[in-house]
């Protein structure tokens, strides 16, 4: 055998051992137990949805399909315990492009890189603010509201579920494209957010679909503006605020992430089975749709494509806050 033979063989062998590797992990894949991490506590969407999703990925995979809380620092302690686990594939982290994306710009010693440690898997569901605001607050639609907050500069405030959380994010976004100047008053949780809410304690927030729809339908709040391209299928009654004038993008893209280094092939199969489990129409109205999100079913180079477009949208609308957690 010459050596051109040799060198085209080891070539030929360098690239189909490698897959032929992957493929056989991904058909034994999983051979254990597999955990989903989530930030959220239990009863919280992110929860709610995993569980929502554990009997048919473990009917699926043949394994039982564990969720594990890891509640605090955003997303911190979640993506940490993800990010320190085995590159297998039976450690999945569910998190929000919030939580993926803020860390990084308002901690200084943040144990992981968001980028670095993680690889997406496939995204789950699409979500988009409502403005709500207090029954006691006079404004009935968004131009009434900017009208208030321009005539007492700093007056009005605004809830959020903690600094640098999405509704706080949206709502200094909101602001600088009104041209008016709120006061943040950060809360510990969307429960307590929505209880000020109510009781009149703080003036407008920009919340999930999920928390404010149900208070607002039995006219505990108003909603001024849904912050999506279109009207929301759960409450189309209400305009949007692009309609309204304004124009900031406030999306919160929900997936699956592995630790990086994960096989090709297992991350395949988990985005192909966690796909298949996300478009059964039980789930799909119940979790998605049911609370006011769309449907996000990106993987692979497309999904990655769009998280950076959302982490390059973050950098911006932080830039210039001077926020820091640490």
């Amino acid at each position: 055998m010459n050596i051109q033979l040799r060198w085209a063989l080891a070539l030929v062998a360098s690239v189909v051992a490698p897959m032929a590797a992957g493929a056989a992990l991904a058909q034994s894949y999983p051979a254990k137990p597999v955990r989903i991490i989530v930030s959220a506590a239990p009863g919280g969407l992110q929860d709610l949805m995993a569980r929502g999703m554990t009997p048919d990925l473990s009917r699926i995979w043949g394994q039982p399909v564990i969720v594990e809380n890891r509640v605090g620092a955003g997303d911190v302690l979640a993506a940490s315990a993800a990010a320190q686990s085995p590159a297998d594939g039976h450690t999945i982290l569910f998190s929000t492009s919030t939580g993926m994306n803020v860390a990084q710009f308002l901690r200084r010693n943040l144990p992981y890189d968001a980028v670095k440690a993680f690889d997406p898997v496939v995204g789950l569901a699409l979500t988009q603010s409502l403005l709500v605001v207090s029954n006691k607050l006079p404004a009935r639609n968004v131009r009434e509201l900017v009208e208030l907050a321009r005539a007492k500069p700093r007056a009005l405030n605004y809830g959020s579920f903690g600094v640098g959380s999405a509704a706080h994010l949206d709502g200094e976004a909101f602001a600088k494209a009104a041209g008016v100047e709120l006061t943040h008053v950060p809360y510990k949780g969307v429960p307590a957010l929505i209880t000020a809410l109510i009781a009149g304690e703080v003036d407008l927030a920009f919340g999930s679909l999920g928390s404010s729809v149900p208070p607002y339908k039995q006219g505990r709040l108003k909603a001024l503006a849904y912050v999506g391209p279109q009207p929301s299928r759960l409450v189309p009654e209400v305009p949007t605020i692009t309609a309204a004038g304004y124009d900031f993008e406030s999306v919160g893209l929900l997936a699956f992430y592995v630790p990086v280094g994960t096989p090709r092939a297992v991350i395949e199969k988990i985005a192909a089975d966690v796909g298949q489990v996300r478009d059964m129409p039980a789930f799909r109205d119940r979790y998605i749709f049911g609370n006011g999100m769309e449907e996000f079913g990106l993987h692979g180079a497309a999904l990655a494509t769009r998280l950076q477009q959302s982490r390059d949208n973050f950098a911006s609308r932080i830039k210039g806050l001077d926020l820091r957690l640490d």
